[in-house]
């Protein structure tokens, strides 16, 4: 068995379970997930569960099997215990924010706990991923209608604006930040010299700051379902042609999925994360701005 820590937004989640994915996989064992954390969350909903994952939700004897060899532990019994206990081999903590081609050979049974922010993690079991990454229900009413706008435009081009924790809250805004306005100019411009007619969808968990603040000078259509319909939003993301990314892994993954990933223009920001080195999370197809 070998279980994945699961945390943050759903963007986070879909690396997390990935990368386990893969490692299952490798392994030839069951791929369970850990979203204890998810219990008492301020900033997320556990919304993977929308989508066509093959796995299982651990339960707490599993996962507290695995936390005992936690290498940094911070419960007080394990705190005590660690030294006789800690093992880095079954309970796997992420080295670094960058690609680590070691990692590709953890050896189960164990637990994962990072972010393996990277295709190059599951690049090997791609068609899985984009297969098992689909809705399991159809979309909603509002979202097909959606769909369907998208999917009439000629050049539909998604446009991602992060705010929430990234820009209210203090912690979150020194280790994240938010982009700037030249960003999103800049990147408008790429659009408008190489693609003709393009129709933007700008999506939003502040759709109202978005509608206020980002000026396509094309048709455009503002949207942010909010955290209870986030997996339709992506959905709507990825059937998009072109995509202009915050510094999120949410848009991240809607142009991923795109049918027009390789086709397509994707823009994203140089400046991900204010303290991560994240050179392996962007794909070198992909058009970089540092603005």
């Amino acid at each position: 068995m070998l279980i994945t820590k699961i945390q943050g937004g759903l963007g986070n989640q879909m690396f997390q379970y990935a990368f386990g994915r893969m490692l299952a996989l490798r392994n030839h064992t069951d791929l369970k997930l850990d979203i204890t954390l998810f219990r008492n969350y301020e900033f997320h909903l556990y919304t993977m569960d929308h989508l066509n994952i093959q796995t299982q939700v651990a339960t707490d004897k599993e996962i507290n099997h695995f936390r005992w060899y936690r290498p940094r532990n911070t419960r007080l019994g394990r705190r005590i215990l660690n030294p006789l206990f800690a093992d880095s081999k079954k309970y796997v903590v992420e080295p670094a924010f960058t690609f680590v081609p070691a990692m590709m050979d953890v050896q189960a049974p164990c637990m994962v706990d990072g972010y393996w922010q990277s295709e190059k993690y599951f690049l090997e079991i791609e068609d899985i991923i984009r297969k098992e990454f689909t809705l399991r229900e159809p979309l909603g009413a509002y979202a097909q209608d959606v769909a369907s706008r998208i999917l009439a435009a000629p050049n539909a081009v998604m446009l991602h604006v992060r705010r929430g924790d990234f820009a209210h809250h203090e912690h979150m805004k020194k280790v994240h930040g938010t982009v700037s306005p030249q960003y999103y100019q800049a990147a408008m411009d790429i659009i408008k010299e190489k693609v003709p007619e393009p129709t933007y969808f700008v999506f939003s968990d502040e759709p109202e700051w978005a509608r206020e603040n980002i000026k396509t000078g094309y048709p455009t259509e503002f949207i942010g379902q909010g955290p209870d319909k986030n997996f339709e939003d992506l959905e709507l993301m990825r059937l998009c042609k072109h995509h202009i990314l915050a510094n999120s892994t949410f848009g991240w993954w809607g142009s991923w999925l795109s049918d027009h990933y390789k086709t397509g223009i994707t823009i994203a920001p140089k400046n991900w994360n204010i303290k991560l080195d994240t050179r392996d999370l962007l794909p070198e197809h992909w058009t970089v701005l540092a603005l």
